[in-house]
C-alpha cells in the first residue's frame, strides 16, 4: 500500500488543530525478519511510547497523539497472522478514546516481518504543518509537523541505498530525514529499536530521552554499541590465534568508540594478552586522557606489570 497525505496551510482544519507533537519515523523488517523502528521528536523520551517491534513478527509506530496500547496490541494481532492493513483498521476501530482523543489524532504504521506494510494519518495529524506517510515493501516512513515532503523522500532514499544490518539502515534514514529539515518545532529525543529473531544481546534498544541534537547523539550511541561488538569479535579472534583479525577489529572498535574509556581499557588488556606491549601502552595512555583515575588503577593491575615503568604510564 502506498499513500501520501499532506497538511495544507490555510485550510479550516489546520486553523482549528492544536497538534501537541512533531515526529518522524521509519519502521521496517529485513530479510532475516529482524524488525525495528527509528524515530525522532520534539517531545521527551520518544522511545518509551512510540516504537514497538518483535523479531519474526513485525514493527508498530504510534505517533502524533500516541496511543501506547497500539504497540503491544498491534504486535499481538500480527503474531496471530493478521495483515498490517487489518491490524491498523482494528487498532483504529478499537482506539478507546485514549486521552480523550480518537483516530483523527493518530498516525500509525505497521510492518509485518514478511514485508507487508500499511500506514494511516488521521485528520488532525494531517492538519499539522506537513504530515504524511508512505508504506512500501518492507518498510514505512511517516511524520507530522515536518519541513515538507522532502523529509520522507530523503528517508526513503537513504534506507533503500544504505548497506549493512537493519539498525544502520534505520538510523541512516532518520539522519537523512533530519538533514532534509526534519520537524519544524524543534528536537528533543530520538530512539532506535531493533528486535531480532535470536533476541537477547542481538537486539538493539537505544534511547536519547532529552538532548539538543538527539539524532546525532543516537548515532554516537550506536557507534559505541558497535565498538563493543567489534571488541568482542577481537577477543574471539585472539583466543583462536587469529591475531591479524584481532588487530583489525581493535582498530575498528577504537575508531567507533574512541571517546569511551571502557573501549580503550578493553583494547589495552587485549593488546597486552596478545604480547603487544606498545599497543597496550598506547591504549592505556588514551584511556588516561578520558579517565585518569581508572587508567591509573589499570596500570597497577598485575597484567601490566611489564610496562608499568614505561614513561608514558609512570607519569600517571
Amino acid at each position: 500500500m502506498r499513500s501520501i497525505i499532506a497538511g495544507l496551510a490555510g485550510c479550516g482544519l489546520l486553523a482549528l488543530a492544536t497538534p501537541a507533537a512533531a515526529t518522524f519515523s521509519i519502521a521496517a523488517c529485513d530479510a532475516q525478519k529482524s524488525c525495528g523502528v527509528a524515530v525522532a521528536t520534539n517531545n521527551l523520551a520518544v522511545g518509551a511510547s512510540v516504537a514497538y517491534a518483535q523479531g519474526g513478527v513485525g514493527a508498530v509506530v504510534t505517533q502524533f497523539e500516541t496511543n501506547p496500547h497500539y504497540g503491544p496490541k498491534g504486535l499481538g494481532l500480527l503474531a496471530r497472522g493478521q495483515d498490517p492493513q487489518h491490524v491498523v483498521t482494528t487498532l483504529l476501530a478499537e482506539d478507546g478514546g485514549f486521552e480523550g482523543q480518537d483516530q483523527d489524532w493518530r498516525q500509525v504504521a505497521v510492518v509485518a516481518a514478511e514485508g507487508q506494510a500499511f500506514a494511516f494519518t488521521g485528520a488532525q495529524a494531517a492538519a499539522s504543518t506537513w504530515a504524511g506517510h508512505e508504506a512500501l515493501d518492507g518498510y514505512s516512513v511517516q511524520g507530522n509537523g515536518l519541513a515538507g515532503a522532502q523529509v520522507l523522500e530523503a528517508m526513503k532514499a537513504a534506507f533503500t541505498q544504505a548497506s549493512g544490518p537493519l539498525p544502520d539502515r534505520l538510523l541512516a534514514a532518520l539522519e537523512a530525514g533530519e538533514a532534509a529539515g526534519g520537524q519544524i518545532t524543534g528536537r528533543m529525543s530520538a530512539a532506535l529499536l531493533v528486535r531480532t529473531v535470536e533476541g537477547g544481546w542481538s537486539d538493539v534498544d537505544l534511547r536519547v530521552d532529552a538532548a539538543a541534537a538527539p539524532v546525532a547523539e543516537l548515532r554516537r550511541l550506536l557507534n559505541l554499541r558497535q565498538a563493543n561488538e567489534r571488541l568482542a569479535a577481537a577477543e574471539r579472534a585472539a583466543r583462536k590465534g587469529r591475531l591479524d583479525a584481532a588487530r583489525s577489529e581493535i582498530a575498528a572498535a577504537v575508531g567507533l568508540g574512541g571517546d569511551w574509556d571502557r573501549v580503550w581499557r578493553r583494547a589495552a588488556r587485549l593488546r597486552m594478552s596478545m604480547g603487544d606491549r606498545a599497543g597496550a601502552v598506547q591504549a592505556l595512555s588514551a584511556m588516561h586522557r578520558l579517565n585518569p583515575k581508572w587508567a591509573a588503577m589499570e596500570r597497577d593491575d598485575p597484567l601490566f606489570a611489564a610496562v608499568r615503568e614505561d614513561p608514558a604510564l609512570s607519569r600517571f
